[in-house]
Parts: structure tokens; C-alpha cells; sequence
């Protein structure tokens, strides 16, 4: 295998990027939607959101330097500010982790989910959160992430019928 490094996307790799949260994804459920309609309504999504300078989201990939293998998002938001000393006013959210199933098991996620997790410490990140597949517990637990008591979830999107653009 070609040596495979972790970089920041960029706006070049949208597209790519949408092909494999398709694949992703439609590997844990039904897709519903075509995958070219999917691709580009998410490959514009992530262009807006992956500009140059944006503060709100990062995405890193594994690269081979003739395709991308892998890929994590980070999505940092604001807490209120905060009267109590020392507790920072930003979480993360982890979210679009995905390693194309011919590298698994291989390091390469890990390796990924460290890059993300060391940037999120540099920004001053006081909570990550993120859902974790059955699978993918093993990994987050290893790389310090632990199940939280005191988190509560609603989920009725599910419910909703989805607007159409």
C-alpha cells in the first residue's frame, strides 16, 4: 500500500467526500435518495461549510495521493458563557468518521480519530460528543472517549417528513 497521510480537506474534495458519506452510510441503512442527487446536495452542503478559515467545522482525510481512504468532521459550537473558572465555552461533535473497509483494522481510523481529538484539545474543547456505532465502541473507548450518564437525547426527526430544496 502507498504511504497514506492525514491532511485537512479541502474544497477540492467535497464531491469525494459526499461519495463516501454515501457509501458510508448506505452501509447502515437504506439509502433513499439517488447518489448523484445525494452527492451534490451534500458536496455544496460541505463546500459552504469547509471554506477556507471556518472555525465551525474541519474535516481531515487519509490520503494515498491518488485517492481518499477515509475521513472524520469535527463541528465545534458554543456554549453560554460561563460565571465558573476554568470550564471552556466550546464543544465538539464528532461526526462522519468513516475508513473505507479495504484499510480497516489497520490503524488508519485510529490514527484519524487521535488527529481530531488532539485538534479539538488545541481549541480549548471542554465536551466531545459524538454517536457511535456497535462497532466503533472499542475505538473510542481505547482513545479516551467514555459513555456519559448525564446525556439526554430526543430523537422525532425520524418522525418529520424531510423538506424538499
Amino acid at each position: 500500500m502507498a504511504r497514506v497521510r492525514i491532511r485537512v480537506a479541502t474544497l477540492i474534495d467535497c464531491s469525494v467526500l459526499a461519495e463516501l458519506r454515501y457509501q458510508f452510510r448506505a452501509e447502515t441503512g437504506s439509502a433513499t435518495e439517488t447518489k448523484s442527487r445525494f452527492v451534490r446536495r451534500c458536496a455544496s452542503w460541505m463546500k459552504k461549510r469547509l471554506r477556507s478559515g471556518s472555525r465551525r467545522w474541519r474535516c481531515w482525510v487519509l490520503d494515498d495521493g491518488k485517492q481518499l481512504l477515509g475521513h472524520i468532521c469535527v463541528q465545534v459550537f458554543e456554549k453560554l458563557p460561563n460565571p465558573v473558572k476554568d470550564e471552556p465555552e466550546l464543544h465538539a461533535y464528532v461526526t462522519n468518521f468513516y475508513v473505507i473497509p479495504e484499510i480497516r483494522s489497520h490503524g488508519f481510523g485510529k490514527k484519524l480519530l487521535d488527529k481530531s481529538l488532539s485538534w479539538c484539545r488545541a481549541q480549548g474543547i471542554d465536551a466531545i460528543i459524538l454517536w457511535a456505532t456497535p462497532g466503533s465502541r472499542s475505538l473510542y473507548r481505547r482513545c479516551g472517549l467514555a459513555e456519559s450518564a448525564d446525556i439526554l437525547e430526543l430523537r422525532h426527526a425520524a418522525h418529520l417528513p424531510r423538506s424538499r430544496q
